[in-house]
This record gives structure tokens, sequence and C-alpha cells, in this order.
């Protein structure tokens, strides 16, 4: 998320959206102030993850936010769908010195204060219960284990509880429905479109930037994963409606 409080101007980050490449524009042009400063891990104390704040949870940190230009990013749900799913499994794939086993409890609970809390016997019992069927931290080593197509399909066969660990959680967003970032009062902008990011660039004086402008290709997905995944998320049927309007 950017605050811009001299141009009254908030950047809802909603993942896998280009939110990064804007918040590296926007520290390269003004330095590391305080616009940027939410952009961080999930926080036990705010309750979610602080570089992806939800529309609902503006309130909390910007009490003000009504006052304010509101702008976020959607992208195709398909697409975006993959590139969180790569996201994710990105942060579980980095090996640590427990026998060269991927950590998933430093994964999950973040590598900032609230994993740093644990003792030592805490994070290997929370590591051992990764091992453990049946555990959420288990449950974990999916995304490591099948592609995504294999994953979509895995969770489409899923409860409700497993597919909320993955698809809406607070800890690790990149897979959170869209909608969670749309709201009244916020202009809604789509990372395909060109002229939609000249409206962001703009509205943070970053026009200069726009050159390095990068909007990622389509992924080949077959029909059977696009069905899937509208059951996956209902929320944001609306987004997928007008996604296939312009496929």
């Amino acid at each position: 998320m950017i605050i811009d409080k001299s141009r009254k101007v908030i950047y809802l980050h909603n993942p896998k959206c280009g939110g990064t490449f804007l918040r590296d524009i926007y520290q390269e042009k003004y330095g590391d102030t305080e616009a940027i400063r939410w952009w961080k891990l999930y926080s036990r104390e705010h309750g979610t993850d602080l570089g992806h704040i939800s529309y609902d949870d503006l309130p909390r940190f910007v009490p003000d936010f009504e006052e304010y230009r509101l702008l976020m990013m959607v992208r195709n749900p398909y697409n975006r769908f993959i590139s969180g799913y790569k996201e994710t499994k990105s942060q579980f794939s980095t090996p640590v010195r427990l026998g060269g086993l991927i950590n998933y409890p430093r994964a999950y609970y973040g590598s900032g204060e609230e994993y740093n809390r644990l003792s030592k016997v805490e994070k290997v019992y929370e590591q051992m219960k990764s091992a453990l069927p049946f555990t959420f931290l288990h449950e974990l080593r999916k995304i490591q284990l099948l592609s995504a197509p294999d994953f979509c399909k895995w969770l489409g066969s899923s409860n409700r509880k497993r597919q909320d660990l993955f698809l809406r959680n607070k800890r690790i967003p990149w897979l959170n429905p869209q909608s969670d970032f749309i709201g009244s009062g916020v202009t809604v902008l789509h990372y395909e479109s060109v002229s939609d990011w000249s409206v962001l660039f703009e509205a943070f004086g970053l026009m200069e930037y726009s050159g390095r402008l990068s909007i990622a290709k389509d992924y080949t997905m077959d029909e059977s994963f696009y069905r899937i995944l509208e059951r996956l998320y209902p929320d944001d049927k609306q987004l997928f409606d007008w996604y296939k309007k312009i496929t």
C-alpha cells in the first residue's frame, strides 16, 4: 500500500498486479518515506500482511481514508492465480538448517518478529508438525509438490477449510480474492491496460518511469482450469465475467 499524503492518493496493493514495480519506482524517486511505511510482512499485532492491506482493513491504518483518492489494480484472474501460485511456492522454497528441509513454519509465520519470538524447541516442534498429515503446515507442502494445474484441481476437490488456508489467508496473501481490495470509492484499474498504468503514474508523479513498464504475457491453460478457478473464487465473479468479455 502507498499512502501519499501530499497528493491525497492511496494505492491498495492487490497481490500479483504490478504493485511491487510501482513501489520500487516510487521509492527510487521519493526515497524510503512514510508513504510506504506499511509495506511489510505479516504482523500479529495488526492481523494482516502489511504489504497487502485490504479495503476492509484500511480504516484501521488510515482512519481518514475517505478523504483520499483510492486506486487499485486487478488482473486477469486466471493469469493472476498462476502468478500467485508461483509467488506462494517461492515463499516456501528456501532450505534452512533443519537437515536441509524446507522451513515451512518460518515461511508461514514470516521471517520477522513472530517467528523469532519462538524458542528453539518451539521452532523444531513447528517444523515437526509440518511433517505430520492433517496439520495445516503439512498442507502447505502441496504447493511444492504439485504443478499449477494440479494444485488448482486439488484445491477444487478440497473442503472450504483447506481452500481458505491458501485462498483467504492474510499471512500468505498472494492468492487471496481480488475483491478484497475493491470497495466504495475505489477506482479499479486493469493491469493489462497501458492507459490504466498511466493513471497510476500520473497520480503519483511517476510518468517519467512509464518506459520501464513491462506487462506479463498470458499463461497457457485449458478450459477445465477456468471452471475450477471460477468455483474457487465466488467473490470475484464480476471480475471473471468482465475478463470473459474481453478474451
